[in-house]
């Protein structure tokens, strides 16, 4: 299948070398340009190992055309930027396969469909496809090849067809959720690991110095950690959503023994696989996972009428140590307008999308925010 691939860097990369390692066709596009100059191949190292011609293409129109599924593979920031660019190009029935699907921007995308009258199933994955650092344009170091990834379609009916899709893009084993709600808070994983251990850490990231997230997550690290997840868990069950833990979703991930956060990250230091410290605070690890992680989660607690103090002192130091409020950096939120929207209008709508909105119901800048008499509000 010919896929085209939104984002040129570390996940990009990745899932080009998979998708080509198992004879699809990969085409990237940097919204920059800068991550595809010179480009014409793709070489990994790792935990998989190769090199594979990709195409390249000039812009976002391009990169879509005769694609059989569109993968979006940049930071959290991006999707709004990068849906807006591409969205006026999708084709009806096209698989559009969000990795991973922060803050519920799924959502996002499904309003600038509806205001086009064009149907196609939205794909929230949990996850990447891996774990890889980008060592140069087009050399990538993959750590990990995902083994298991949760994944939603909205709307609900075109789940069989757009999951068929995905296992044979991908090797993973796809596991299916009813909501992309579950999702968005699946994929709050890595900001409940990444932001403790930087936060906790920061001295090492101000001195620039080489530092290994896996092994400083000491037992006291890991404890905060474990507080952040029990209240994301708790945030789920007030929507009646099961989700596996932080801890279980190392276990998948990284294939090692279950236990509890400080024990699992030792494992993986000693094996040797970890991700490298971030060297400044304007890391991802710190300005996408506080924002589209940690605020997202807190924002949709308050909706669900669950407290989330942890959450809450984490966003207040957080806007501390960075000098401002992390709050307001999540550029989805402002767009999705989610306090209109009751507790079972936001499961519906993170279910079916606007497949019962009328066209052109409501504002550009503000997706969710008009009426809408088949939405709980």
């Amino acid at each position: 299948m010919k896929v085209a691939i939104l984002g040129a860097g570390a996940m990009g990369l990745t899932a080009a070398a998979i998708l080509a390692s198992r004879g699809h066709e990969p085409v990237l596009w940097s919204p920059s340009g800068g991550s595809t100059t010179g480009l014409a191949s793709v070489t990994a190292t790792g935990a998989l190992t190769g090199e594979w011609p990709v195409a390249v293409a000039s812009d976002p129109a391009a990169a879509v055309a005769d694609a059989d599924a569109v993968l979006l593979v940049v930071d959290a920031a991006g999707h709004r930027p990068v849906m807006d660019r591409v969205a006026p190009f999708l084709r009806p029935g096209v698989p559009f396969i969000i990795s991973a699907a922060h803050s519920l921007s799924a959502l996002y995308l499904a309003q600038l469909l509806n205001v086009r009258d064009v149907a196609l199933p939205i794909v929230s994955l949990n996850t990447s496809p891996g774990t890889a650092h980008r060592e140069a344009i087009g050399h990538v170091d993959i750590r990990t090849v995902r083994a298991r990834i949760e994944a939603a379609v909205m709307p609900a009916e075109a789940a069989p067809e757009a999951l068929a899709v995905c296992r044979s893009l991908l090797p993973a084993q796809f596991e299916e959720r009813p909501e992309a709600l579950a999702i968005a808070l699946l994929s709050n994983c890595n900001p409940v690991f990444h932001v403790p251990v930087c936060l906790l850490n920061a001295s090492r990231i101000e001195h620039a110095e080489n530092w290994a997230p896996y092994h400083e997550t000491t037992p006291a690290v890991g404890r905060l950690m474990e507080a952040l997840d029990s209240e994301r868990l708790a945030i789920a069950a007030a929507f009646g959503i099961k989700i596996h833990s932080v801890n279980e979703h190392f276990h998948r991930s990284f294939r090692v023994p279950a236990g509890s956060m400080a024990e699992m990250n030792a494992t993986l230091h000693a094996n040797g696989r970890g991700p490298r410290g971030p060297r400044s605070m304007e890391h991802r690890y710190l300005t996408q996972d506080i924002p589209y992680g940690i605020v997202f989660a807190s924002h949709v607690a308050r909706l669900a009428g669950v407290a989330a103090p942890v959450h809450d002192a984490v966003i207040a130091i957080a806007s501390i140590m960075l000098g401002r409020d992390v709050s307001l950096d999540n550029n989805l939120l402002p767009a999705l307008g989610l306090n209109e929207l009751t507790r079972q209008g936001l499961l519906q709508l993170a279910t079916d999308g606007f497949r019962h909105r009328p066209l052109n119901s409501g504002p550009q800048d503000s997706p969710l925010g008009s009426a809408d008499p088949q939405v709980s509000r």
